[in-house]
C-alpha cells in the first residue's frame, strides 16, 4: 500500500484510514478478533497521531507507573493502566526498531502491556470492557504485529527517521520539519514546558 497515495484520507478522515490498514492487516495475519477490540485499536492510532499523547505518558518508566497503578483508588488506576497498556502496544508495534539498541528492549514493552491490560480486565465485572482487555493481554503479541505492519504500510520514512525527525522538532521548531511530520501522519503539539521563555 502506498501512504503517499492515502494522504488526503488520513487528514481528512483518520478513523477511516486506520480503520482500513487494521481490517487489512488483520485479513493478512489471520487474526481473528472483535469489532470492540478493532475500534480500540483503530482509536489508539488515531490518537498517538498527536506524539505529544506519547510523551506524556512516558513520564516515569513503565514498571514505576504499574507499581504507581497498584496503589491508586479504582478510576485513578484504570486510566494509569490504560495508558500504560496503550503506549507499550504502541510503542511496541511502531518503534520496536527504536528499542534494539537499548537495554530496555521490545520484550520489556510487551511484557507490560499484556500485564496492564490483564490487570485492568480484573477492574471490571463480566462485562464487555473485561472482555476487551482480557482479549488485548492474551493476543498482545499479535496486536503487536498488527500494528508493526501498519507501520511498515502507512509510513515512508523508518521508525528511527521519525523518531529522530520529532526530537530535532521539539529542538528547534521548523516548519520545515513540522510540514514533513505531518506528511507522515504525524501532528506535533508543542507542550506548556516548551513555552519557557514567555513572560
Amino acid at each position: 500500500m502506498n501512504f503517499k497515495n492515502k494522504k488526503i484520507d488520513i487528514f481528512s478522515e483518520p478513523m477511516s484510514f486506520f480503520r482500513k490498514l487494521v481490517t487489512t492487516s488483520l485479513e493478512n495475519q489471520k487474526v481473528e478478533t472483535s469489532q470492540d477490540v478493532e475500534f480500540y485499536l483503530v482509536s489508539l492510532l488515531v490518537r498517538y497521531m498527536q506524539i505529544e499523547y506519547l510523551l506524556n505518558s512516558q513520564k516515569d518508566p513503565l514498571a514505576i507507573q504499574y507499581h504507581k497503578a497498584l496503589l491508586l483508588p479504582h478510576k485513578m488506576r484504570v486510566q494509569l493502566l490504560k495508558d500504560l497498556g496503550d503506549v507499550a502496544l504502541y510503542i511496541s508495534g511502531f518503534f520496536s526498531d527504536s528499542l534494539s539498541r537499548k537495554i530496555i528492549d521490545v520484550d520489556y514493552y510487551m511484557n507490560m502491556g499484556g500485564i496492564a491490560y490483564q490487570n485492568l480486565s480484573h477492574e471490571f465485572p463480566q462485562n464487555s470492557l473485561k472482555e476487551l482487555y482480557k482479549d488485548l493481554a492474551t493476543k498482545f503479541s499479535a496486536y503487536v504485529d498488527i500494528l508493526a505492519e501498519i507501520s511498515d504500510q502507512a509510513f515512508a520514512h523508518s521508525q528511527r527517521d521519525l523518531l529522530r525527525l520529532y526530537e530535532k522538532w521539539l529542538k528547534t521548531k521548523s516548519e520545515r520539519l513540522e510540514k514533513l511530520l505531518k506528511e507522515e501522519g504525524l501532528f506535533p503539539v508543542e507542550s506548556y514546558g516548551d513555552n519557557k521563555n514567555v513572560n
